[in-house]
């Protein structure tokens, strides 16, 4: 495999993208560039990249160090371990690949990390089966999200909730339309300023109770994360951006990037003086009907919550895997 700069990575996104489309049973947002690079840029941005690729796809990680382990290679994405580093269609191949690449590598790492695989697919089959022949290999950690199915359009998504949920939500959008809230749908052009919307949404998330309590991404590293993630999705034209109104004043927001036919939801958040109204609710509601407009297939909601059970059904579960070396 050959070595890939940082630099040169970022330029050859596309690339990446297209591998990540192709590579089957995975998060397919969450091993994209628009997630994995402004990760690594956030959370941990002193951790060499370790980046190599080959005619059957991308090892997509960096490196790091941590007392229980020492040194390790784990994905750009590991916080939340959603992402998977191993990207092309050819999974036997690059599994081999992969293999003999940290093979000769192994005087610079002493633990693998390797997440966001399915439990059934052929990658881990693969890797498990290369790997135990000179390490020990281990499970990590599962991860589990939910996922709406937008079949049908709005209706098949409220005729799949219950009564309860479907009479509820009817009432707060009509409540909100009868308090004159509006909602935009903002569609920024390829040469967008995405520094100019980020800053409209962080204008909003600072009122928000999650901003008042200094609890939200308006600083840290998540303001890093989604300050690089504008500035991978409006380029790309894939992020989705809605913002509620109220007498000429933004007062709530929901936005997410849409990937390989599916919309992934980022944030979203609200004017905490206008709580009474439930936006968050209403802000999900209309998410929905704007992509179920443009067809859309796929709502990932993230990580598994009790509360988006409500909201869509189990979806793609993954799992880590752990390789040390002997």
């Amino acid at each position: 495999m050959d070595r890939i700069g940082w630099d040169e990575l970022w330029g050859d996104a596309t690339a990446l993208d297209a591998a990540v489309a192709a590579t089957p049973r995975i998060d397919h947002y969450c091993s994209s560039s628009a997630w994995t690079l402004p990760a690594r840029e956030a959370f941990h941005p002193l951790n060499p990249p370790f980046v190599y690729r080959s005619s059957a796809g991308w090892a997509a990680f960096c490196m790091g160090q941590a007392p229980a382990v020492g040194r390790y290679l784990a994905p750009l994405e590991s916080i939340w371990g959603l992402a998977c580093p191993l990207l092309g269609a050819a999974s036997e191949r690059l599994a081999y690949d992969f293999f003999r690449t940290t093979f000769a590598h192994r005087a610079s790492w002493d633990a693998l990390w390797i997440g966001g695989l399915h439990r059934e697919s052929a990658m881990l089959r693969a890797l498990a089966s290369l790997f135990q022949t000179t390490c020990s290999v281990r499970w990590g950690p599962e991860t589990k999200r939910y996922a709406a199915d937008l079949a049908g359009g709005w209706d098949g998504w409220m005729g799949r909730r219950s009564a309860h949920f479907r009479a509820n939500l009817r009432r707060s959008l009509r409540q909100a339309e009868r308090d004159g809230v509006e909602f935009e749908r903002v569609a920024p052009a390829a040469d967008g300023d995405p520094g100019a919307l980020y800053a409209r949404v962080l204008d909003v998330e600072r009122r928000s109770w999650k901003g008042i309590e200094d609890a939200g991404f308006a600083s840290g590293g998540m303001h890093v994360f989604y300050d690089r993630t504008f500035a991978r999705l409006v380029p790309a034209q894939a992020l989705r951006l809605i913002v509620a109104r109220r007498g000429g004043e933004d007062i709530g927001f929901i936005f997410g990037g849409v990937f390989n036919g599916t919309y992934r939801g980022l944030q979203m958040s609200f004017d905490e003086r206008f709580r009474h109204l439930s936006l968050g609710n209403v802000l999900q509601g209309r998410m929905i009907m704007a992509l179920a407009e443009e067809g859309v297939g796929v709502y990932d909601l993230g990580s598994e919550i009790a509360y988006k059970a409500r909201w869509a059904e189990p979806g793609i579960t993954t799992v880590t895997l752990v390789v040390l070396r002997r």
